[in-house]
């Protein structure tokens, strides 16, 4: 077995696009009204990146308990803001704020998180010009890694709006997967048996150390571990550490996945303001 180094990946992706950021410049606001622990960890890595490769990133923070119209108004005026190439609104958000209301709400031409209806819908037709960041992360991860994917049976547990639907499409895309895709969720019937079959499992469910050994063949699958849970004061993924030895390659928590979609949700950027000029 490997570990895949997502910090590394992450440094390549965005070596890849030193040179547009150098010239470009982009300004980025990001959204943010909450408490969660693995968001604010979350966004000071995205902080930290920006520093580091001259980003610049405006951070709105809002109080938890801010209304959805006063927090929609905010999202209206920095899409409409003309000093900002990029939005990101930070999830999870608090109860009273519908994420499908926010998405409906960002310039596509800004929407480097892929939320907005017009650009996630272009995954349905397969004439995507970014993809959720999570989402992409794995791609990313499969192809920085030389994994091979194609014609091969991948499992995904998990079918969130923003990684795993986004993700079965990716993996499906003539673009990107033409792969053989499982999307498995609560209500799926024997996911061990699914998984078990699997060349590559991944796991984005929000529950921490969800996937056990006996949910793992004798393939060796690639295991990628989208989870970010809080587990008596440390950070934890979806995938216990005790399938980590079956397997042929997997990324760790932290240090996998997380670094690497921090690095996608640049590159969507830089893909954006190319697109639109």
């Amino acid at each position: 077995m490997s570990i895949i180094d997502g910090n590394n990946i992450s440094n390549l992706i965005f070596e890849s696009i030193r040179q547009d950021i150098d010239r470009m410049k982009p300004v980025v606001a990001a959204l943010y009204a909450g408490k969660d622990p693995a968001t604010l960890s979350y966004i000071k890595s995205k902080m930290k990146k920006c520093e580091k490769y001259g980003l610049k990133i405006n951070l709105f923070k809002m109080d938890f308990n801010v209304s959805e119209e006063i927090f929609l108004s905010t999202l209206d005026k920095l899409s409409l803001d003309n000093s900002y190439d990029g939005v990101i609104v930070e999830k999870p958000l608090p109860r009273q704020i519908s994420i499908k209301n926010a998405a409906v709400r960002i310039n596509p031409k800004k929407d480097i998180d892929c939320l907005s209806p017009q650009n996630n819908g272009l995954l349905i037709t397969d004439d995507f010009i970014i993809a959720p960041s999570t989402a992409m992360a794995v791609i990313n991860i499969l192809q920085y890694s030389l994994i091979e994917y194609e014609g091969k049976r991948v499992a995904i547990i998990g079918r969130s709006e923003i990684v795993g639907k986004p993700l079965s499409m990716l993996f499906l895309s003539k673009q990107s997967g033409n792969a053989t895709v499982t999307v498995l969720h609560s209500k799926s019937k024997d996911i061990e048996n699914e998984t078990r079959r699997a060349d590559i499992i991944v796991v984005a469910i929000g529950k921490a150390n969800f996937l056990k050994r006996n949910y793992i063949g004798t393939n060796l699958p690639v295991l990628i571990d989208v989870g970010i849970n809080y587990l008596n004061g440390s950070l934890t993924g979806d995938i216990d550490k005790e399938c980590y030895e079956l397997s042929s390659a997997y990324t760790p928590v932290p240090g996998g996945v997380g670094p690497v979609t921090v690095a996608t949700l640049f590159e969507n950027l830089i893909k954006l303001k190319k697109y639109y000029g």
